[in-house]
């Protein structure tokens, strides 16, 4: 068998692929899809050279990424759920907070509206304390819980309802269902908004 090093294979490709051809009649078809063949046997040699070498290299990958993988997955697994618990609870607080935060606004309010009512009936006194406890049921001050290091970030994510009533321009065209579509039907069916053409591919084969 051949043996050939890294440096008389680069030598090899350089000249292939610096050879100039401009394809322009039949005669430079004919030399343009000889060299495709000479290009692709080089392609085979280069992939040859290094198949070994990939294939230590990939068994080794694999068995450091396994061990690699015995380690992290006890790791994440219980990171995981503790991060969901977390973001549960935190979740359920915000609400809880909102809430809280609403019920002493309308409170807040009811005070004020008595104070005012009490005002306007000449009860000073009644208005009085119950403007101070309006002023205090506004004043409270929910505190946001906090674990240094931890920062509970806002994550937002869209939930498709109704795709009927999805905006266009939120949809992506399926590309490969049509091309799909193109080769099975040769372009024979008609959808709205595509066209089918054709082209064609050299499929030149390795030469000997």
């Amino acid at each position: 068998m051949e043996t050939i090093n890294q440096l008389e294979l680069q030598n090899e490709v350089n000249t292939l692929v610096r050879s100039e051809l401009e394809v322009v009649d039949q005669a430079s078809f004919a030399n343009a899809n000889e060299l495709i063949a000479r290009l692709q046997a080089q392609k085979k040699k280069v992939v040859d050279f290094f198949a070994d070498s990939k294939r230590k290299a990939a068994e080794a990958h694999k068995a450091i990424c396994a061990s690699e993988k015995q380690l992290l997955t006890p790791i994440e697994t219980r990171m995981n759920a503790l991060k969901t618990a977390t973001q549960l609870w935190y979740t359920k607080e915000q609400a809880r907070i909102a809430a809280e935060e609403e019920r002493r606004r309308k409170e807040a309010e009811d005070l004020a509206r008595l104070a005012a009512e009490a005002e306007e009936s000449g009860d000073t006194d009644v208005a009085q304390e119950a403007l101070v406890e309006a002023t205090l049921a506004e004043a409270s001050v929910t505190v946001m819980p906090k674990c240094s290091g931890t920062a509970m970030r806002e994550l937002w994510r869209a939930v498709v309802i109704d795709p009927a009533l999805i905006p266009r321009e939120y949809l992506v065209v399926n590309q490969s269902a049509l091309d799909a579509l193109a080769k099975a039907t040769k372009g024979s069916v008609t959808i709205p908004g595509v066209r089918f053409e054709k082209t064609f591919v050299n499929s030149t084969r390795a030469a000997n």
